[in-house]
Protein backbone atom coordinates (compact mmCIF):
# COMPACT_ATOMS: atom_id res chain seq x y z
CA UNK A 1 0.00 0.00 0.00
CA UNK A 2 0.94 3.36 -0.94
CA UNK A 3 1.45 4.69 2.77
CA UNK A 4 0.79 8.66 1.06
CA UNK A 5 -2.34 7.91 -0.29
CA UNK A 6 -5.10 9.90 1.75
CA UNK A 7 -6.04 8.10 4.96
CA UNK A 8 -9.74 7.13 3.65
CA UNK A 9 -8.16 4.24 1.75
CA UNK A 10 -7.50 3.05 4.85
CA UNK A 11 -10.65 3.19 6.17
CA UNK A 12 -11.40 -0.42 7.13
CA UNK A 13 -8.22 -0.82 8.24
CA UNK A 14 -8.59 1.94 11.19
CA UNK A 15 -12.40 0.08 12.00
CA UNK A 16 -11.47 -3.31 12.53
CA UNK A 17 -8.65 -2.34 14.31
CA UNK A 18 -10.92 -0.19 16.72
CA UNK A 19 -13.06 -3.09 17.50
CA UNK A 20 -10.68 -5.85 17.53
CA UNK A 21 -9.25 -3.54 20.35
CA UNK A 22 -12.41 -2.64 21.99
CA UNK A 23 -11.65 0.93 21.81
CA UNK A 24 -14.18 3.24 21.53
CA UNK A 25 -14.25 5.96 19.04
CA UNK A 26 -15.69 6.77 15.73
CA UNK A 27 -14.09 7.38 12.16
CA UNK A 28 -15.64 9.97 10.46
CA UNK A 29 -14.47 11.71 6.98
CA UNK A 30 -12.34 14.43 7.07
CA UNK A 31 -11.17 16.84 4.62
CA UNK A 32 -9.04 16.10 1.73
CA UNK A 33 -9.17 12.64 2.05
CA UNK A 34 -8.39 12.70 5.88
CA UNK A 35 -9.89 10.53 8.41
CA UNK A 36 -11.03 11.83 11.48
CA UNK A 37 -10.84 9.70 14.69
CA UNK A 38 -13.49 11.29 17.67
CA UNK A 39 -11.63 9.78 20.63
CA UNK A 40 -14.22 8.53 23.02
CA UNK A 41 -12.22 5.71 24.54
CA UNK A 42 -11.10 5.42 28.42
CA UNK A 43 -7.98 3.66 26.54
CA UNK A 44 -6.40 6.58 25.16
CA UNK A 45 -2.79 7.25 26.45
CA UNK A 46 -3.73 10.83 26.87
CA UNK A 47 -6.62 12.93 29.12
CA UNK A 48 -9.05 14.99 27.34
CA UNK A 49 -7.03 17.42 26.59
CA UNK A 50 -6.16 18.48 23.40
CA UNK A 51 -2.25 19.65 24.33
CA UNK A 52 -1.63 16.10 25.31
CA UNK A 53 -2.82 14.03 22.55
CA UNK A 54 -0.97 16.37 20.05
CA UNK A 55 2.27 15.48 22.43
CA UNK A 56 1.49 11.82 21.61
CA UNK A 57 0.87 12.28 18.36
CA UNK A 58 4.77 13.37 18.01
CA UNK A 59 6.04 11.14 20.39
CA UNK A 60 4.61 8.23 18.55
CA UNK A 61 5.76 9.40 15.53
CA UNK A 62 2.31 9.85 13.91
CA UNK A 63 1.50 12.60 11.22
CA UNK A 64 -1.58 14.17 12.30
CA UNK A 65 -3.00 16.26 14.22
CA UNK A 66 -5.69 17.00 16.86
CA UNK A 67 -8.27 19.16 17.97
CA UNK A 68 -11.68 19.27 20.14
CA UNK A 69 -15.19 19.01 18.52
CA UNK A 70 -17.86 21.04 19.75
CA UNK A 71 -18.45 18.11 22.72
CA UNK A 72 -15.16 18.83 23.70
CA UNK A 73 -14.46 15.35 22.19
CA UNK A 74 -10.40 15.25 21.17
CA UNK A 75 -10.10 14.62 17.25
CA UNK A 76 -7.38 12.87 16.06
CA UNK A 77 -7.09 14.19 12.03
CA UNK A 78 -5.15 11.86 9.73
CA UNK A 79 -4.08 12.70 6.41
CA UNK A 80 -2.95 10.06 5.40
CA UNK A 81 -2.52 6.25 5.12
CA UNK A 82 1.03 6.10 6.90
CA UNK A 83 -0.84 8.06 9.59
CA UNK A 84 -3.13 5.61 10.09
CA UNK A 85 -1.47 2.67 9.84
CA UNK A 86 1.19 4.16 12.33
CA UNK A 87 -1.65 4.83 14.36
CA UNK A 88 -2.87 0.72 14.32
CA UNK A 89 0.69 0.00 15.20
CA UNK A 90 1.38 1.90 18.04
CA UNK A 91 -2.24 2.53 19.83
CA UNK A 92 -4.34 -0.21 18.75
CA UNK A 93 -1.81 -3.42 18.56
CA UNK A 94 -1.10 -4.01 21.92
CA UNK A 95 -4.41 -4.03 23.08
CA UNK A 96 -5.57 -6.62 20.15
CA UNK A 97 -2.49 -8.50 21.29
CA UNK A 98 -3.73 -8.34 24.71
CA UNK A 99 -7.40 -9.61 23.44
CA UNK A 100 -6.34 -12.39 21.34
CA UNK A 101 -3.92 -13.54 24.33
CA UNK A 102 -6.75 -13.68 26.56
CA UNK A 103 -8.83 -15.60 23.75
CA UNK A 104 -6.27 -17.82 23.36
CA UNK A 105 -5.58 -18.50 27.12
CA UNK A 106 -9.19 -19.05 27.43
CA UNK A 107 -9.73 -21.65 24.85
CA UNK A 108 -6.74 -23.88 25.71
CA UNK A 109 -7.99 -23.83 29.21
CA UNK A 110 -11.52 -25.05 28.46
CA UNK A 111 -10.23 -27.46 26.32
CA UNK A 112 -8.74 -29.43 29.10
CA UNK A 113 -12.18 -28.72 30.94
CA UNK A 114 -11.11 -25.65 33.03
CA UNK A 115 -13.22 -23.04 34.16
CA UNK A 116 -11.31 -19.74 34.49
CA UNK A 117 -12.21 -15.86 34.54
CA UNK A 118 -9.68 -13.88 32.38
CA UNK A 119 -8.97 -10.04 32.05
CA UNK A 120 -6.78 -7.71 30.84
CA UNK A 121 -5.08 -5.10 33.00
CA UNK A 122 -4.21 -2.95 30.19
CA UNK A 123 -1.70 -3.94 27.45
CA UNK A 124 0.92 -5.10 29.29
CA UNK A 125 -0.53 -7.66 32.22
CA UNK A 126 -3.45 -10.83 32.35
CA UNK A 127 -5.25 -11.85 35.63
CA UNK A 128 -6.17 -15.35 35.46
CA UNK A 129 -8.94 -15.81 38.22
CA UNK A 130 -9.59 -19.82 38.58
CA UNK A 131 -12.58 -19.90 40.98
CA UNK A 132 -14.84 -23.36 41.26
CA UNK A 133 -15.68 -25.79 44.57
CA UNK A 134 -12.23 -26.38 46.40
CA UNK A 135 -10.00 -24.72 43.85
CA UNK A 136 -10.30 -27.90 41.73
CA UNK A 137 -9.62 -25.67 38.36
CA UNK A 138 -6.15 -24.53 40.31
CA UNK A 139 -5.50 -28.17 40.87
CA UNK A 140 -5.74 -29.59 37.84
CA UNK A 141 -4.29 -26.88 35.89
CA UNK A 142 -1.18 -27.92 38.33
CA UNK A 143 -1.36 -31.49 36.96
CA UNK A 144 -1.46 -31.00 33.53
CA UNK A 145 1.77 -28.21 34.28
CA UNK A 146 3.09 -31.72 35.78
CA UNK A 147 2.62 -31.58 39.08
CA UNK A 148 -0.36 -33.27 40.21
CA UNK A 149 0.08 -33.87 44.21
CA UNK A 150 0.55 -29.63 44.51
CA UNK A 151 -1.98 -29.87 47.14
CA UNK A 152 -0.81 -32.83 49.08
CA UNK A 153 -0.98 -31.98 52.55
CA UNK A 154 -3.56 -28.54 52.36
CA UNK A 155 -6.51 -28.02 53.59
CA UNK A 156 -7.76 -26.12 51.29
CA UNK A 157 -10.76 -25.10 53.19
CA UNK A 158 -8.36 -22.84 55.48
CA UNK A 159 -7.27 -19.59 54.19
CA UNK A 160 -3.95 -20.63 55.03
CA UNK A 161 -3.78 -23.91 52.99
CA UNK A 162 -5.10 -21.74 50.23
CA UNK A 163 -2.78 -19.14 50.19
CA UNK A 164 -0.21 -21.92 50.28
CA UNK A 165 -1.55 -23.61 46.94
CA UNK A 166 -1.36 -20.07 45.69
CA UNK A 167 2.33 -20.04 46.61
CA UNK A 168 3.07 -23.37 45.08
CA UNK A 169 0.82 -22.80 41.90
CA UNK A 170 3.08 -19.25 41.22
CA UNK A 171 6.72 -21.02 41.57
CA UNK A 172 5.31 -24.16 39.31
CA UNK A 173 3.68 -21.28 36.56
CA UNK A 174 6.77 -19.36 37.15
CA UNK A 175 9.52 -22.09 36.37
CA UNK A 176 7.03 -23.13 33.35
CA UNK A 177 6.94 -19.76 31.87
CA UNK A 178 10.63 -18.79 32.35
CA UNK A 179 9.96 -15.88 34.78
CA UNK A 180 8.29 -14.69 37.88
CA UNK A 181 4.36 -14.72 38.14
CA UNK A 182 2.45 -13.66 40.94
CA UNK A 183 -0.76 -15.62 42.70
CA UNK A 184 -3.10 -14.47 45.44
CA UNK A 185 -5.81 -16.63 47.18
CA UNK A 186 -9.14 -15.03 47.96
CA UNK A 187 -11.56 -16.86 50.26
CA UNK A 188 -14.89 -17.56 48.94
CA UNK A 189 -18.23 -16.38 50.59
CA UNK A 190 -22.04 -16.70 50.60
CA UNK A 191 -22.04 -15.34 46.73
CA UNK A 192 -18.43 -16.23 45.85
CA UNK A 193 -16.37 -19.15 45.50
CA UNK A 194 -12.47 -19.52 46.52
CA UNK A 195 -10.50 -18.30 43.86
CA UNK A 196 -6.53 -17.95 43.11
CA UNK A 197 -6.00 -15.07 40.63
CA UNK A 198 -2.68 -15.71 39.00
CA UNK A 199 -1.04 -12.33 37.42
CA UNK A 200 1.05 -12.77 34.33
CA UNK A 201 2.45 -10.60 31.17
CA UNK A 202 0.76 -11.27 28.24
CA UNK A 203 4.38 -12.63 26.99
CA UNK A 204 3.22 -14.87 30.21
CA UNK A 205 -0.21 -15.98 29.37
CA UNK A 206 1.38 -16.83 25.92
CA UNK A 207 4.25 -18.97 26.81
CA UNK A 208 1.25 -20.60 29.39
CA UNK A 209 -1.62 -21.21 26.66
CA UNK A 210 1.44 -22.99 24.48
CA UNK A 211 2.49 -24.98 27.00
CA UNK A 212 -1.27 -25.81 27.37
CA UNK A 213 -2.20 -26.44 23.78
CA UNK A 214 1.36 -28.86 23.65
CA UNK A 215 0.05 -30.63 26.45
CA UNK A 216 -3.69 -31.24 24.31
CA UNK A 217 -2.17 -32.29 21.53
CA UNK A 218 0.08 -34.63 23.54
CA UNK A 219 -3.20 -35.91 25.06
CA UNK A 220 -4.86 -36.28 21.89
CA UNK A 221 -2.12 -38.40 20.77
CA UNK A 222 -1.68 -40.87 23.27
CA UNK A 223 -5.99 -41.26 22.95
CA UNK A 224 -5.24 -41.98 19.64
CA UNK A 225 -2.43 -44.37 19.86
CA UNK A 226 -4.19 -46.11 22.49
CA UNK A 227 -7.00 -46.67 20.02
CA UNK A 228 -4.84 -47.93 17.46
CA UNK A 229 -3.12 -50.58 19.54
CA UNK A 230 -7.33 -51.73 20.79
CA UNK A 231 -8.34 -51.97 17.48
CA UNK A 232 -5.21 -54.15 16.27
CA UNK A 233 -4.69 -56.33 19.18
CA UNK A 234 -6.02 -59.51 18.34
CA UNK A 235 -9.05 -61.26 20.69
CA UNK A 236 -7.46 -64.03 22.62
Amino acid sequence: MNLSQPATSSRKLLEEALADARFVARVEAGDGGALDLVVLSHKAPFDRAVAAAREWLAEAGIDGSAAFNDLQDVVLTLPTSGAVERLVEVLLEPHIRAYTTITQLGEALEDHGLLSNITAGGTCTVELGLSDEGLASAVELASLLGAPSINGGLDLSDLDGMDRLADRLQWLISGVVGSEVSAKASPGCAHEQEEITLYLTVEQARGLTQRLVCSARNASSAAATVGVDLVSTPAA
